[in-house]
């Protein structure tokens, strides 16, 4: 009986774990890993490097940029799927857009979360006489 009970339980997980990657809807535009850095402390400058994955709908030229400054930090040519390695460092959260050069609008766009460990906390203050 205890047999049926668990060999019925993996039947289902198998197939229940089958249908989900069977039913994958399309896959994202842009990708990046990792989308969280970490600071021990808050304000500080949290640095990692950063894997910007690539798949356009169709092939032509892109550009990978920031999107408060609208600094390009990179473009490729006649391509439809890339991989861009940053560089990162920033005390705060900071978004990348993909942008297409001949439509001349953003396709994607993705976040780079800043996080920390420790917050500063105030420190109280207290007066002692002796």
């Amino acid at each position: 009986m205890y047999f049926k009970m668990i060999s019925f339980c993996s039947l289902l997980v198998t197939s229940m774990s089958y249908a989900q990657t069977k039913d994958e809807g399309p896959t994202e535009i842009l990708n990046v890993m990792p989308s969280k850095c970490v600071a021990l402390n808050e304000g500080r400058t949290c640095y990692t490097d950063v894997k910007f994955a690539v798949t356009a709908p169709d092939i032509g030229d892109y550009c990978l940029r920031e999107s408060s400054t609208k600094k390009i930090l990179q473009c490729w040519a006649n391509t439809k799927s890339f991989i861009y390695t940053l560089n990162f460092g920033s005390t705060e959260s900071i978004s990348y857009e993909l942008i297409s050069k001949q439509k001349r609008d953003t396709l994607a766009v993705t976040t780079i979360e800043v996080n920390w460990v420790h917050k500063i906390k105030s420190k109280k203050r207290r007066w002692r006489i002796f």
